[in-house]
Order: C-alpha cells, then structure tokens, then sequence
C-alpha cells in the first residue's frame, strides 16, 4: 500500500533518508546529507514542500517542491524540484501517487500550473511526466547563472 507524507519540522531523520535515496539513485557514490539544523531549517521553509512516499510503511521515494508565489492572475505556481523512487519500488504507481498528491496539494495552495525542469535527453523522465500529465513546452528554455 502507497502512503504519502507532507514532511514537517519533527521529520528530520526521513528527509536525511530521502535526500539520501535521491544521491544514491543517482549515482552518487557519497551522498552529501546536510545537518540537522540545516534540514530543520528546510523543513521550517513555508515555501519549500517536501513529501515522502512510504511502501507498506517502507521510505519507497518522494519529492521537493518550491512554491513560487507570484504577482500575476495566477498567484502560484508550484516548481517540482527533485522527485525520486528506489529502483525496487519503480512501476508501482509511486511516482504517479507523488505527483497526484502535489498537484492535489499545489491546487488547495491557489496554483494552477506546475514547472518541471528536466533536460531534453532525459527520456525516461519525460515520458514519466507525459505520462503523469505534463505536457512539453517547446518554447521553453531555462538558463543558468553560475554565482
């Protein structure tokens, strides 16, 4: 059974796990865990919204999210940052259960649109998000600055 939990100041040892799943499922050989004040700090964050998905009581995946509150018709708009599944748990509808119950969550938050950013040869995500209802913004670019 897939059970999803909005994460909150008294969640510090499930983000540590889940922020670690997200390293190690990419590849990452040392998973960088930021410290408890940092993750209380996070999880503190009105505008940063972090949800666990658990798999018969088992940390299975989850995502972050940022809300941007914004100053035009559409007052917010929800940026999905990170989502992440343990290869175990993939094609079980976890994934899908994360993105339903943001979408639920981000609509009760006044948001009618949400921003994935992903690169264009991530196929396997894009074809997630198509397949979860996002739709490809061809016109859309995203830049960075390095600070």
């Amino acid at each position: 059974m897939i059970s999803i939990k909005k994460l909150g100041i008294q969640d510090v040892e499930i983000a540590k796990e889940l922020f670690a799943l997200f390293q190690t499922e990419d590849q990452i050989p040392n998973p960088e865990i930021p410290s408890n004040t940092r993750i209380q700090e996070l999880l503190s964050d009105n505008n940063l919204h972090i949800l666990a998905a658990f798999f018969d009581h088992e940390l299975a995946g989850g995502l972050t999210a940022f809300q941007l509150n914004m100053y035009k018709s559409d007052p917010v708009k929800m940026f999905l940052y990170e989502i992440g599944v343990k290869s175990g748990y993939r094609r079980r509808g976890i994934g899908k259960k994360l993105i339903e119950d943001l979408c639920a969550f981000s609509k009760q938050l006044g948001a009618h649109k949400m921003i994935v950013p992903t690169t264009r040869d991530h196929t396997e995500a894009i074809e997630f998000y198509n397949a979860t209802g996002g739709r490809l913004e061809p016109e859309s670019v995203i830049l960075s600055y390095s600070i």
